[in-house]
């Protein structure tokens, strides 16, 4: 099989300074998804040390709590990198808490490579798409938002599963009457959870510049099989692939097309549309 998951030392730099950074959590039903400031506490291993985050001051308490960190980025396709780093919130004080490491995962998909295929799940957990887009749940409006989505280019989307546990993931996007769209593969845990859950948070900003400022959108998704509708899907082509800056880098990587496409073959599609229901300014702090 061909995977994007590489070693955490391979993007250790998004451990030691990332670019971007936020925090997931579910407290009761609803999960929260914070800007944060992201550090790493002693020995300084990029797998194994504990995070220190900063969060917001007006951050509900996390101590005790399980949480998800994740930091990213590149705005295109072959540049895009991730660590997420899954453990439990201990708080320090001053609006900061340790969080000691159970699970670390990084991701570059500029580095796609074959691995051996992983031994299939005995009792496969079946999700439910939709397949087609029953828009009962009118989004909501806000120039801020219409601002931020037209030239946003990959957003961080929690989510939540069925037993509770925080999940979020840096994804491309595109807006299409008021809605976000947002590809991805009809296995993932993203698709599984909003198909169980489909409250969802988004965070849009700071993914192609230094700025701390932050839009926290929470929302209702739905999960759909297949491809997005031909609107979206020429929306997607001209803003990761047909604008010259982004042709440049999607020739210079022809090479890793083919690896690419069995990279997509391996499972069925699927596509999130999330409808916007609130809009919130916030800062990283």
């Amino acid at each position: 099989m061909i995977t994007r998951e590489v070693e955490a030392s391979a993007v250790a730099d998004l451990a030691f300074a990332p670019p971007r950074a936020a925090l997931a959590a579910v407290l009761g039903d609803e999960i929260h998804l914070l800007p944060i400031r992201l550090t790493v506490g002693e020995p300084g291993d990029p797998a194994s040390s504990p995070r220190l985050v900063q969060v917001p001051d007006d951050t509900p308490d996390l101590d005790g709590h399980d949480v998800v960190t994740v930091a990213d980025d590149g705005p295109q396709w072959f540049r895009l990198r991730s660590l997420t780093v899954r453990g439990t919130a201990t708080a320090v004080g001053d609006q900061s808490y340790r969080v000691t490491a159970r699970r670390v995962v990084g991701w570059d998909y500029g580095a796609l490579r074959r691995t051996p295929a992983p031994s299939p799940n005995p009792n496969p957990r079946p999700t439910s798409l939709t397949a087609v887009d029953h828009q009962d749940v009118n989004p909501c409006s806000s120039p801020h938002l219409d601002a931020e989505l037209s030239t946003a280019r990959v957003m961080i989307l929690a989510t939540r599963s069925p037993s509770g546990m925080p999940f979020a993931v840096p994804l491309w996007c595109v807006p299409h009457e008021g809605r976000i769209y947002a590809t991805t593969a009809a296995s993932s845990w993203t698709i599984r959870n909003v198909s169980a859950c489909p409250q969802v948070a988004v965070l849009l900003g700071g993914d192609d510049a230094p700025d701390p400022g932050r839009l926290l959108v929470r929302g209702h998704a739905r999960a759909h099989q297949g491809f997005p509708p031909l609107p979206v899907l020429a929306r997607i082509a001209w803003r990761y692939y047909l604008q010259p800056q982004f042709a440049v880098v999607e020739l210079s990587h022809l090479a890793l097309w083919p690896r690419r496409m069995k990279y997509y073959a391996q499972s069925k599609p699927a596509h999130l549309v999330i409808t916007p229901q609130s809009a919130t300014e916030c800062r990283v702090p």
